[in-house]
């Protein structure tokens, strides 16, 4: 009986954990939505249905693009190794990266998970898919606009958040070694 009692419990110990991730949402051809609430990691999106949708790059963090948040400003600073008013410059660099690495229609992989956020509406983590193939969290971290941070994701199905997050580690320090976008400014 104790016997019994240890493989189910081995059994739920290894199941529970699948049963309980979330099915990942493709929506496909995707537009971005250039409006106030838009910055290199978060932005707007409408989806085919016309529904608009905000979500949030998993694993980096690009500068913010205004000075609402000073204390942010400050953190991120320090962490990319510029001064706070450099941030916003590197922000809107980001910015437009993304504006134009998501000129044409783009996939988007989502398990709504939520992302909090200064919006009423509920913001998502998502992984960004541009027309070409390329995710948009590695182009950003590989041109030197965004740090490795924050959540990595379960993406795709079955990988390891930790390995997410370590191949983007990977990418940014190859980003500053070559001392490419923000780095080039940095004291890192």
């Amino acid at each position: 009986m104790r016997k019994f009692f240890l493989m189910a419990a081995l059994l739920i110990c290894t199941i529970a954990p699948r049963l309980a991730a979330k099915e990942w949402i493709i929506y496909e051809k995707c537009s971005l939505v250039d409006d106030s609430y838009f910055d290199g990691d978060s932005f707007n999106v409408r989806a085919q249905t016309g529904y608009t949708y905000i979500f949030r790059l998993y694993g980096v963090d690009c500068g913010e693009t205004d000075v609402r948040y000073p204390d942010r400003l400050i953190a991120q600073g320090k962490e990319f190794g510029i001064e706070p008013d450099e941030v916003v410059k590197w922000g809107k660099e980001a910015q437009e990266f993304v504006r134009k690495f998501l000129q044409k229609p783009f996939t988007v992989h989502t398990q709504k998970e939520k992302a909090g956020g200064q919006s009423k509406k509920n913001r998502y983590y998502a992984v960004v898919i541009n027309e070409d193939g390329e995710r948009l969290d590695e182009a950003l971290v590989s041109a030197g606009l965004a740090r490795a941070f924050g959540m990595g994701a379960e993406w795709p199905e079955g990988t390891e958040p930790e390995r997410y997050l370590r191949k983007l580690h990977a990418l940014e320090s190859q980003a500053k070694r070559g001392d490419v976008g923000v780095w080039k400014d940095s004291s890192k």
